[in-house]
């Protein structure tokens, strides 16, 4: 049988007094706790650390009425049964009360027979909900949906809009907060992820859980929350062969993006150490070099796509992608794709490159290993039809138009393309009629002039977005380009 935690908010000492001793003579065996406060604002600052499931309120109160605590309180409490007291010439505003979400009303003074059958209609819906997950807290599942599909699209460098902080402190989350991420090896079905989404509300107070997947669900909380957390998940997660759980440091709440791609991070882990496992530090040590032996066996199914077919072959490859550690394997995951992107790219055969994958989405290494077989061999049958070769100039220059804007320089190129980087500068030359460092100006500052032409961007703005790190070697390049300087043309 679940208790049921009761707030009382008047501004008139002896009607919270009165109505506590009333609600304690009940003797009802599903009330809990009963606490009471004398104004709106002293009820908001209440509820940041008490969790009241039912909640009596004055209309009329002096700073915050009823109607705006009600407003105030509806979206972070959940589920919450609203009761407001008034007194006979109050309709007006009992009207506005049940529009915000109140349940029902008591008139001043209080009779033992109105609070009796109030309290009763109360606790037995909040027992339905209970019996019902799927009938619990859906305005705090659509607000948590909404928050964190924000989280979630956000990117790492952009700011975090104001908006979502507000969000986040309106159930209690801040100055810092934790991200922690739930795979399930099967997806889950709505029944059960909101049954999990439900014992981390029962537990936790500053919390916002939902699904972000069909497979994967994130829990945001604050970071007092954090020790609580975790023993929480692991104890759920070590005692299942089909559960996997990231959960990380805390982090001001501005860094709330890159503290998501943390937890994705995290979450990879199982592709190399498997289910039934809580990851809340990375691996040790930082992303050595893509190894060598991988990207000549990678050149070697480009250039021969025969090969791809072959057992020996491909088990080779396999073997090593199994001795990388989780950042190179991200590292050589997205080399992979580049170069092959490139590749098909470059066959001409009208061919539009695969949907962009990322490391986060495959469940197992098995799925790994076969998205890396159905890319090479849907690969090899393009070029087997259309009887293409490699151009590794033409992949080059592909490769810088597409990352142009990055701190691209020829020695990165030579290693990620496995040629020398002797060859490749002459050979870069030989076939453009140019330098590399030429080519790369060349592209930047022709990408400068249409941004130039948007008067919302600052010169160091634009600076950035074509890959310089400051606004003065951008207008040095620019003048070398063009005679004039960057804020000259603009003005012309």
């Amino acid at each position: 049988m679940a208790l049921h935690n009761i707030l009382i908010v008047d501004d008139e000492y002896y009607i919270c007094e009165g109505l506590h001793k009333k609600l304690v003579q009940l003797n009802h065996p599903c009330i809990g706790e009963i606490l009471t406060c004398f104004s709106g604002e002293e009820a908001i600052s209440v509820c940041k650390t008490y969790k009241p499931h039912i909640i009596f309120t004055d209309i009329k109160m002096s700073g915050i009425n009823g109607i705006e605590l009600i407003h105030a309180l509806r979206e972070t409490l959940h589920p919450v049964q609203f009761i407001v007291l008034s007194g006979y010439d109050d309709f007006e505003y009992v009207r506005g009360a049940f529009q915000n979400g109140a349940i029902d009303y008591l008139l001043k003074p209080v009779l033992n027979d109105d609070l009796t059958r109030v309290v009763a209609a109360a606790l037995s819906t909040l027992d339905a909900n209970y019996r019902d997950p799927g009938k619990q807290r859906g305005t705090l599942f659509q607000f948590s949906a909404d928050v964190l599909r924000k989280i979630v699209s956000l990117p790492i460098s952009a700011p975090v809009p104001a908006s979502l902080i507000t969000n986040m402190e309106q159930i209690g989350i801040g100055p810092n907060c934790c991200i922690a991420l739930v795979a399930s090896l099967t997806p889950w079905n709505s029944d059960e992820a909101t049954a999990y989404s439900n014992q981390i509300y029962d537990n936790f107070h500053h919390v916002l859980c939902n699904t972000i997947a069909e497979s994967k669900l994130c829990i945001l909380c604050d970071a007092k929350d954090y020790e609580s957390l975790l023993a929480f998940l692991s104890s759920s997660v070590s005692s299942s062969a089909t559960l996997a759980c990231s959960v990380t440091a805390a982090y001001p709440v501005m860094q709330v993006a890159e503290l998501y791609q943390t937890a994705e991070e995290l979450l990879a882990l199982r592709l190399l150490y498997g289910y039934g496992k809580i990851f809340t530090t990375m691996e040790q040590g930082h992303s050595a070099e893509l190894s060598p032996r991988l990207k000549h066996l990678v050149t070697q199914f480009l250039e021969n796509p025969s090969l791809i077919s072959g057992n020996a072959q491909r088990t080779t490859f396999y073997r090593e992608i199994e001795k990388l550690s989780l950042p190179d394997l991200r590292n050589f995951f997205q080399y992979f794709n580049e170069i092959l992107n490139l590749t098909i790219l470059n066959s001409n055969t009208g061919r539009k490159n695969s949907p962009k994958v990322s490391l986060f989405d495959f469940a197992t290494y098995r799925e790994l290993e076969e998205y890396f077989y159905n890319r090479l061999n849907e690969y090899a049958k393009t070029a087997i039809h259309t009887r293409q070769t490699l151009d590794s100039m033409t992949l080059i220059r592909n490769y810088i138009d597409l990352h142009y804007m990055e701190n691209l320089t020829l020695t990165d190129l030579a290693d990620r393309f496995f040629i020398s980087y002797s060859y490749l500068s002459k050979s870069f030359r030989k076939t453009f009629h140019m330098s590399f460092q030429e080519y790369l100006r060349m592209l930047r500052m022709e990408q400068a002039l249409t941004l130039l032409k948007d008067p919302g961007l600052s010169i160091q703005q634009i600076a950035a977005q074509v890959g310089y790190e400051n606004a003065f070697n951008f207008s040095r390049s620019f003048k070398a380009q063009y005679g004039v300087s960057p804020s000259h043309f603009r003005n012309t």
